[in-house]
């Protein structure tokens, strides 16, 4: 599977899984299927309704016309038909995805997908050629689309159970952002399923470089092991946030 390396706000490496093309061609077979569906529905209630079509019917269909820039938008990079197949569109270099992005990969949509001539296999190429998983308005707009868990990885919040009687360690760990937090998370999430480290017991890179980059955004020093200290972070962010 393709993978895709992001570095976070906080300095930190992460891969990611690439969405398949093939996931993207059925989320967009899924998407066009929505848009036909509303289309066909909104036209025929009309004529029950109002006999001949009329002009001013064509309003409705903005809805259709405007529904990639606006599912992107609102939802988090995500059509119905992203969802349905658990993808995602997100910044290549891990920033958050706006309204700029957005519109770029929806006014390139003429060019790499609706393209009337050869439809979408300028969107195909492009992304068989480059790698990164980018269609031509991915590139103009710095964007990829990545698979995502069916617990939505990219967006879990920091939360874990503290239990009764806790006692915080790093009151510091205020300073962090919900955003940071998710990071630590995550990368505690992936160095748990490498065996490699876990069989050897060696300390992860990913691990040591996280809690380097923590503990001089705290400004605090600690002997602990990097899997540990990123536990406990997490912990203590979930105790004073609670």
């Amino acid at each position: 599977m393709e993978k895709l390396q992001i570095s976070t706000t906080q300095n930190v490496d992460i891969d990611y899984q690439l969405a398949s093309i093939g996931d993207r061609i059925i989320a967009h077979l899924i998407d066009g299927f929505i848009k036909l569906s509303f289309g066909l529905i909104l036209f025929f209630t009309v004529v029950a309704i109002a006999g001949d079509p009329q002009w001013w019917i064509s309003l409705f269909y903005l809805p259709v016309v405007f529904y990639n820039l606006l599912c992107d938008l609102f939802l988090n990079g995500q059509t119905f038909g992203k969802m349905i197949m658990k993808i995602r569109v997100i910044k290549a270099d891990g920033g958050e995805l706006n309204f700029g992005a957005c519109f770029t990969r929806w006014i390139f949509r003429i060019v790499d997908i609706n393209n009337p001539l050869v439809g979408p296999v300028v969107g195909v190429l492009t992304m068989v050629i480059g790698g990164k998983g980018q269609r031509l308005g991915d590139i103009v707009a710095k964007t990829t689309v990545l698979k995502i868990d069916p617990k939505g990885s990219l967006s879990d919040t920091a939360y874990v159970e503290v239990e009764e009687g806790y006692q915080p360690s790093f009151p510091e760990v205020i300073k962090l952002s919900e955003v940071d937090l998710q990071t630590v998370k995550e990368v505690l999430n992936l160095i748990q399923k490498t065996n490699s480290y876990n069989n050897i017991g060696a300390p992860h890179p990913l691990a040591l470089k996280t809690k380097d980059v923590v503990m001089k955004k705290l400004n605090i020093e600690t002997k602990m092991s990097a899997k540990e200290f990123l536990s406990v972070i997490l912990k203590d962010y979930n105790y004073y946030n609670q």
